[in-house]
């Protein structure tokens, strides 16, 4: 048991400035972030002071977890300031405007992208300085834990069969052994034409260009959701080709399904068993 307290938003808040919003490692810049105590280790006193944390995607939190980085390593990656404004300006296609493409329909600037039974299962919020931050809630038929990120801030994870995300966080993809996964693939789209030769429609034509468009795979083992970018298969339901803008939420799904995942979590992170409500994770440190 370490006793250590869950991170404080503003901790989490102050961490991800610090390293210009993406994993500050040289070559990387994944905006996807997880948050590394090293100066002292928890192990050796629990703490959440930010001096001695710094924030990490996750393979190279692994890394550090098993030694790869000196103490005095990871304070120079805190201190690095001019690294931090080479990420943060390598992050600039997450302010763009916003065009989700999933189950063959398009959405512009609209949030919530996936919304299943209440549960926001894919959206992008802006923050204050109007960069885009991903939240995901994967959904299951099994009581075992899946995927949740909070404003880019990885919370949970569970024993995916793959996990992909490379740098510059442009793709995430996790697969489950079950067969529930989800696939996020984020593409700069320069121009209208751009748009047209990519998705072979002229039905951008409103839109003005730079955009950043994420295309959307999504399915639950056991379910008949299974949404593509260019496909929806929702029982008898078949709708593609069509575009809206600023909505609110794109696809929203009433399915009365009893989910399960994370529904009891063992938080490795602070050494306690957390319970669910709503079949949403609600813990102290979310919400960064």
């Amino acid at each position: 048991m370490t006793g250590r307290k869950a991170i404080p938003p503003k901790v989490k808040q102050l961490l991800r400035q610090e390293v210009g919003f993406g994993c500050p490692v040289r070559g990387c810049g994944n905006p996807y972030l997880e948050y590394h105590h090293f100066d002292p280790p928890v192990n050796i006193r629990p703490h959440n002071d930010p001096e001695g944390m710094i924030a990490l995607c996750a393979q190279h939190h692994k890394k550090a977890d098993g030694g790869a980085y000196t103490v005095e390593q990871l304070h120079a990656l805190k201190k690095d300031k001019a690294n931090a404004a080479h990420v943060k300006g390598n992050l600039d296609w997450l302010r763009r405007d916003l065009l989700a493409v999933v189950g063959g329909n398009f959405y512009y600037e609209t949030p919530r992208i996936i919304e299943v039974d209440g549960i926001e299962v894919v959206s992008l919020h802006r923050d204050e300085d109007g960069y885009l931050r991903l939240s995901v809630n994967m959904l299951s038929l099994l009581p075992q834990e899946r995927i949740i990120i909070e404003s880019n801030s990885w919370e949970r994870i569970g024993n995916p069969l793959d996990l992909r995300s490379p740098p510059q966080g442009k793709e995430l993809e996790v697969m489950y052994s079950n067969g529930d996964c989800l696939h996020l693939r984020f593409i700069e789209l320069d121009s209208l034409e751009s748009a047209i030769k990519r998705y072979s429609t002229d039905i951008f034509k409103s839109l003005s260009f730079p955009i950043t468009a994420v295309e959307v795979n999504f399915s639950v083992a056991g379910t008949n959701i299974n949404l593509t970018p260019t496909s929806t298969t929702l029982g008898g339901l078949q709708m593609t080709g069509s575009m809206m803008s600023r909505c609110g939420t794109g696809v929203c799904l009433r399915t009365g399904t009893k989910w399960l995942q994370n529904s009891k979590v063992q938080t490795k992170s602070a050494d306690r068993v957390v319970d669910v409500s709503d079949n949403v994770l609600r813990v102290d440190f979310r919400r960064s």
